[in-house]
């Protein structure tokens, strides 16, 4: 088991910017704006130099004698993460203690875990000297840092190794297999993508109030689904950006949603049933696209749909069916799931479908079995060519690559094809192969004559192709045969 370490402190005291630091990427969110982390964000870290690993939790700064319902949530997600913690990191600024710093010591002496204090913010030899008043709270462990400056942080990277070996937690960094599943739940605002974590999880891991905004980091959390691991990545809602402005914290809230995206394998995109589909949602859809990842669509709340007076359930959802193909048409193969996260309905759904779709980005079709499909296809609907093209010819094709799929086919010039053959041969291939929930990618290639200006031969690859071209004039030719036969 790996040990688990909770960073802890009052607002803006550089707790995000230690988290960035041990980690040695950028994932929380640093500003100067207090409480700009709110939930738990974990991330597993591994110092190669020392030979550990553990997962580190950055926590929302604790605030004391408040009544803002958020700053308790806050407080009460971070004792929890200390009491799920083998060791905290307390963070203070060097040259002072408040009353905060004071109340957070006595809840760290309460709960009887291990501490190392971080003095931050001592960027010259001057200020480390002043920083060890902060020996007065009493832990036995002690660092001087500027995390700005990268002063410090190897002697506190050497005591959480130390720590770790003593108390004899796993030092090697966990390793997924590429099979393992990456979801994101993507989605606007307030359209109840924590409520949905929480019901995959069974806990209370995220945030969840009725308001815009709440989320603020993402958020990873592994489950096991049939006997399959899954991580699932909570996202910030993602806004317009004229609602956010370039600075503002929730822009960069847009900016860890779009790199959640990039880092997972498929794209739960989640929209409110009850508001319909927006143009934001529709861009969302665009972005997931963009990134090629496979996309689920879920309409959440639909309890509230169907608490409608006089609604019949059947017509209801055949007439929603009807609605997305209309304002999602771009995005065709992507399966909708009505779910309600409140009464658990049809979440277990969401989980068997994102397993399923990985498991077709993985797909791979042999060479030959793709040529002889391609040969029937091109057999029953000709290549379109566009006015000033001469006529299009297709010679063979084979799939290049996996996570999407991806076909590159062989043509005497790409620029001769109507802008709408490709999308053609897409559809062939998901009704013959399958690829449900993933884009694939179809590329025309052309190429040169095969025979050079000066008359001769070109290289041995333009010979294979020769070869694989008569392959499919054969193949094409003995359908034709077939199926005169079978008219006599």
């Amino acid at each position: 088991m790996l040990a688990r370490i909770t960073i802890v402190g009052r607002p803006n005291v550089g707790k995000s910017s230690l988290f960035n630091a041990l980690a040695g990427i950028r994932i929380a969110i640093v500003s100067d704006i207090e409480n700009t982390t709110r939930d738990i964000l974990e991330h597993k870290v591994r110092d190669e130099e020392l030979g550990v690993s553990y997962v580190l939790a950055d926590s929302g700064g604790l605030a004391f004698g408040t009544d803002d319902e958020i700053l308790k949530d806050v407080r009460k997600r971070v004792e929890e993460s200390m009491d799920h913690s083998d060791l905290v990191i307390f963070i203070l600024e060097y040259d002072k203690i408040t009353s905060f710093d004071q109340e957070i010591a006595k809840l760290l002496r309460r709960s009887g875990k291990y501490v190392i204090v971080v003095a931050n913010k001592a960027d010259n030899p001057e200020r480390e000297r002043e920083a060890y008043e902060i020996m007065s709270l009493g832990f036995d462990d002690f660092v001087v840092t500027s995390v700005a400056h990268g002063r410090g942080l190897f002697q506190l990277n050497e005591k959480i190794a130390e720590f770790i070996k003593a108390k004899g937690f796993d030092t090697d960094e966990p390793v997924y297999a590429d099979e393992t599943l990456k979801m994101a739940i993507i989605g606007r605002p307030n359209v109840g993508k924590s409520s949905l974590i929480n019901a995959m999880t069974g806990e209370n891991r995220v945030m969840v109030r009725d308001m815009p905004g709440t989320t603020r980091d993402a958020i990873d959390t592994e489950i096991e689904h049939n006997g399959e691991k899954i991580i699932l990545i909570d996202t910030a809602g993602i806004r317009r950006s004229g609602k956010i402005g370039t600075a503002n914290i929730e822009d960069w809230s847009v900016l860890r949603s779009e790199r959640a995206i990039e880092r997972s394998d498929v794209e739960v995109i989640v929209m409110d049933a009850e508001e319909g589909i927006t143009g934001q949602d529709q861009a969302i859809v665009g972005k997931a696209i963009e990134a090629k990842k496979g996309i689920i669509f879920v309409f959440n709340k639909w309890d509230k749909v169907l608490a409608r007076p006089d609604t019949d359930a059947d017509d209801v959802a055949t007439r929603y069916q009807r609605y997305i193909a209309n304002r999602l048409d771009f995005c065709d193969y992507a399966e909708a799931l009505f779910t309600s996260a409140i009464d658990g309905k049809r979440i277990d759904d969401i989980l068997d479908i994102a397993l399923a779709i990985k498991k077709e980005r993985r797909k791979r079709v042999k060479t030959a079995v793709f040529n002889e499909f391609l040969a029937q296809v091109t057999m029953q609907h000709a290549p379109t060519g566009n006015r000033k093209s001469h006529k299009p010819k297709v010679y063979y094709g084979s799939q290049v690559d996996i996570e999407p799929p991806r076909f590159v086919i062989s043509v005497n010039n790409a620029k001769h094809f109507h802008f709408s053959y490709p999308r053609y041969l897409e559809n062939r291939i998901r009704e013959h192969f399958g690829f449900a929930g993933t884009p694939v990618e179809v590329e025309l290639k052309g190429r040169e004559s095969i025979f050079k200006k000066g008359g001769g031969l070109k290289e041995p690859d333009e010979l294979a192709a020769m070869k694989a071209k008569r392959d499919i004039e054969k193949t094409a030719e003995s359908i034709k045969q077939k199926k005169a036969k079978g008219k006599k």
